[in-house]
């Protein structure tokens, strides 16, 4: 049958008497470096809680913490909603502007455009207005070169107009509204692509 070890420590292991039996391992060992790791941790984690104990107060001062929260809170979503309210007739607004007397509606508008508007040539075909649109995103910029239309031909004969603000109506390949800023706002007029005569 086998042997019922009795072991010895000699030279660094434990070796049994009777057969000779070899073992490196401690059988004690293990349980006292369990409940070494286990009271190391229970002192941290009464360490850790009474700092946060400390810092923290008592459970009572939490609820009303939680109650200032919740009221500014409750009173962050009501300004929210007034504002979205506000925007949402403010959009209301925009999208009515932008139809035209005609009632169409256009199928591009482009917003931020700079127009440079060229009456000082004395052929009268080459009478033009260029209008660059930027900020549209992954296209960059849109150029337009536009007839100068009859409304406004009296009005700008011999001159140069250089940067006028311009939003500009696209409503199918060759059917355009332009509006022209002063000082007064937004004057639209109708246009055409350029073509040469």
């Amino acid at each position: 049958m086998g042997c019922r070890h009795n072991y010895w420590y000699s030279q660094g292991a434990f070796r049994c008497k009777k057969c000779g039996h070899v073992t490196y391992k401690s059988h004690r060992g293990k349980s006292k470096n369990t409940s070494i790791i286990l009271i190391s941790v229970i002192v941290a984690v009464g360490v850790i809680g009474y700092f946060v104990y400390q810092t923290y107060g008592t459970t009572q001062t939490i609820p009303d913490d939680t109650k200032k929260v919740f009221n500014n809170t409750g009173s962050t979503i009501q300004r929210l909603y007034s504002q979205s309210q506000q925007s949402f007739s403010n959009l209301e607004n925009s999208v009515t502007l932008t139809t035209n007397a005609d009632n169409r509606v256009p199928i591009a508008v482009y917003d931020d455009c700079l127009s440079n508007i060229r009456g000082d040539y004395e052929n009268e075909a080459m009478h033009s207005i260029g209008t660059t649109c930027t900020h549209l995103g992954e296209y960059g910029a849109k150029q337009f070169k536009f007839n100068i239309p009859a409304e406004l031909k009296q009005t700008i004969q011999g001159s140069v107009l250089l940067s006028v603000k311009t939003k500009v109506y696209q409503y199918g390949a060759n059917d355009f509204k332009i509006g022209l800023f002063d000082q007064v706002g937004e004057k639209n007029y109708t246009v055409s692509l350029w073509q040469l005569p």
